[in-house]
C-alpha cells in the first residue's frame, strides 16, 4: 500500500492544493483566497464546494491546522 501525502489546506502551495482530489486551478485558488479556514464547514461554503468534495479532499489527504483526525 502506498503512503498517502498529507496536505495541510491552511498552509499548501496553489501546486500543492491542485494536486488534491478534483482541486483544480480555479477551486485551488478560491481556496487560497479565503484562507486561513478553521473548519470544514467553512470550506463547504465557498462557491463549487459541497459535502462530497470536501469528502474527497479529506479522504485524499487534505486536513487544517494541526494534522490530526478530524471529521467531516
Amino acid at each position: 500500500m502506498v503512503s498517502q501525502r498529507k496536505i495541510n489546506i491552511n498552509t499548501a502551495s496553489k501546486d500543492e492544493l491542485i494536486a488534491l482530489p478534483k482541486i483544480g486551478d480555479e477551486r485551488a485558488q478560491t481556496l487560497l483566497d479565503n484562507r486561513p479556514f478553521d473548519s470544514w464547514d467553512e470550506i463547504n461554503d465557498l462557491p463549487g464546494f459541497d459535502e462530497g468534495l470536501i469528502r474527497d479532499l479529506h479522504n485524499g489527504g487534505g486536513y487544517l491546522g494541526e494534522e490530526q483526525e478530524e471529521e467531516w
